[in-house]
């Protein structure tokens, strides 16, 4: 056997090992954080989640998603490739936040309702945070500023959709264009018969929402203690000083490099910790607070993970759309920030030189160019790379 599978076999449960091993060294800090992942999940995930994945399983099993998607077909073939019911599960994703977009995208391949291609391009930007969390826990709860909420919530959409644009090409798929009418479409779903009534089917939202959130819950709980026991072990302090050294060029501090690292983890300590620094610039905080949300952590990734392994739909290339959308969220967000600030340029006549030469936005850019180029490039190369591993394969 070669060092790959063995690695492969044992690092896994070498892991897990460890973890207990901390748990039993470390079980009233293990306990603390047990019992904030509980808090997060009772007091931010319970309320704001199970509603929406109560309605999304309903409008999946009363087929309003087979109607929309006859509607709206033809532009999200002509976008992005896919069914219009495919695009629907966008929008119930960007209303509602992780995991559901990848668990309606499993669903549908599950069902046979889509390809493995299709499904394939269908997670690439249908997995996507909600506006409750981004505005209201982040933007108001954290940087205390409402206005760069919906800033950075549009960002977080237009990198999804920059994601869902460069993998519509995805499998050399051809989608073939029906010659059925939209409204003999929508005539044959009404006159098909439903399987189950509305109250079989309400009461099959209920009882899979709900065993949807306690895995949610499950997840939040068990990373929580997780990221702690790193913690204790010096694991991330140790990968900070490593990160901060490879970035020192840059003007990154181990403080940084740390609260970052953590929202790998989980997006919500993440988060926090970075807009608890006090020395860098709030467009800083907020973009990587975006590359944070839009990578959702393992935590998230772990969740949504959960759902896809279920199909064939390839969870390596899952995660890496995840980074890809993380990258244009925060790439969008720093080029942006300065309309959170109210820094457009004033449209009348006597300014025109400020508002072209001299104004706030120019200034941001400008003084900011070099990091603006560094991760741009870098996009750019890994980007290039990873399509260039896969067409090999």
């Amino acid at each position: 056997m070669n060092i790959y599978k063995l690695t492969k076999y044992f690092l896994p449960k070498v892991i897990v090992l460890l973890l207990i091993i901390g748990i039993i060294i470390f079980p009233n800090d293990s306990i603390e954080a047990a019992a904030n992942g509980i808090h997060i999940w009772v007091n931010i995930l319970m309320p704001s989640l199970l509603p929406f994945i109560i309605g999304a399983n309903l409008i999946v099993s009363l087929r309003v998603v087979d109607i929309i998607g006859a509607i709206i077909n033809p532009i999200t073939q002509l976008v992005f490739n896919i069914s219009g019911k495919s695009a629907l599960v966008f929008a119930i994703s960007a209303v509602s936040g992780y995991p559901v977009g990848a668990r309606l995208a499993s669903d549908l391949r599950l069902k046979q309702d889509i390809s493995q291609y299709e499904g394939q391009r269908l997670v690439s930007f249908c997995s996507t945070s909600g506006p409750l969390f981004i505005i209201g826990a982040v933007a108001v709860g954290m940087l205390k500023d409402a206005s760069l909420g919906y800033v950075m919530l549009i960002c977080h959409y237009l990198g999804a959709i920059t994601v869902g644009l460069l993998f519509r090409r995805y499998g050399n798929e051809k989608r073939g264009r029906s010659n059925i009418t939209i409204v003999n479409n929508i005539k044959y779903i009404i006159n098909t018969p439903e399987k189950d009534g509305f109250f079989i089917s309400f009461g099959n939202a209920v009882i899979s929402g709900v065993n949807t959130l306690l895995a949610v819950g499950g997840f939040v709980i068990i990373f929580s203690v997780v990221f702690k026991i790193l913690t204790l072990f010096n694991v991330i302090d140790g990968i900070s000083s490593v990160v901060c050294f490879l970035l020192s060029f840059l003007g990154i501090t181990k403080e940084v490099c740390s609260a970052f690292i953590s929202g790998l983890f989980e997006i919500t300590i993440g988060c926090n910790n970075i807009a608890n620094i006090t020395y860098i610039p709030e467009a800083i905080k907020a973009s990587l607070c975006s590359f944070i949300i839009g990578f959702s952590g393992l935590s998230i990734l772990a969740q949504c993970c959960s759902f896809i392994a279920k199909t064939d739909i390839n969870t390596n290339i899952y995660i890496f759309n995840k980074f890809l959308h993380g990258s244009f969220a925060a790439l969008y967000t720093f080029l942006l920030y300065p309309l959170s600030k109210n820094y457009l340029p004033v449209s009348n006549f006597s300014s025109i030189y400020n508002s072209v030469y001299n104004n706030n936005v120019l200034n941001h850019y400008f003084y900011n160019f070099k990091i603006f180029l560094i991760i741009t490039v870098i996009i750019y190369i890994i980007f290039n790379l990873y399509f260039l591993y896969i067409t090999k394969d």
